[in-house]
């Protein structure tokens, strides 16, 4: 298995897994919009994640099947302009809902406050196809970055709603900085990891 930089080509073969991989994802369920046409709102946020968000700036990893990707946000590029910000409240509207853009606004906002001081590489998702779990993909797509982060000395961030991913997180150096409790939805650890020396 090889692990590789991903290009604007694989970005088909990525969205098909993220959106098999967060399927049943307690954050995805609670941001994506309910209703006849979540499953066109969890591909538009995985396409929003992945094309918009991480890809552009040359940190998502991949295998060569891409079973499992990563998709990182480099320091200084998670924090929208309030221009990038409108530019993307019509594609948000669709995956959230525009009955639920304040309450989604509202969570995220509790989740960013957690977040340390930049700089800091953010792990925007970490996917793996259901079929191709427990071979130590996500190790592998994620371990680049980390490697770079201690190299460069530069924190690493996430968050996560599922419970068991914290004790995963935790065998790479991360550790819990906060709990957010999201509006009508699941509670979410902030983590962060410090460079390893």
């Amino acid at each position: 298995m090889k692990v590789r930089l991903a290009t604007a080509e694989d970005a088909d073969a990525i969205v098909r897994t993220l959106v098999r991989a967060f399927a049943d994802d307690p954050f995805v369920q609670w941001i994506v919009r309910p209703g006849a046409r979540a499953d066109r709102a969890l591909r538009r946020y995985m396409e929003l994640a992945l094309s918009r968000m991480t890809l552009p700036h040359g940190a998502v990893y991949t295998t060569d099947d891409r079973a499992c990707a990563a998709l990182w946000a480099p320091p200084g590029t998670w924090d929208l302009s309030i221009g990038e910000q409108l530019s993307l409240l019509p594609s948000v509207a669709r995956i959230v809902g525009l009955s639920r853009l304040a309450l989604v606004a509202r969570g995220l906002g509790a989740v960013e406050d957690r977040r340390p001081p930049p700089p800091w590489w953010f792990l925007a998702l970490l996917g793996t196809d259901p079929a191709a779990r427990g071979r130590g993909l996500g190790t592998a797509v994620m371990r680049p970055v980390l490697d770079r982060c201690d190299h460069e000395r530069v924190a690493a961030i996430l968050d996560t709603c599922v419970e068991r991913n914290v004790r995963f997180y935790e065998r790479f150096g991360f550790r819990v900085i906060g709990e957010v409790p999201l509006p009508g939805g699941p509670r979410c650890w902030s983590m962060v990891r410090e460079p390893q020396v």
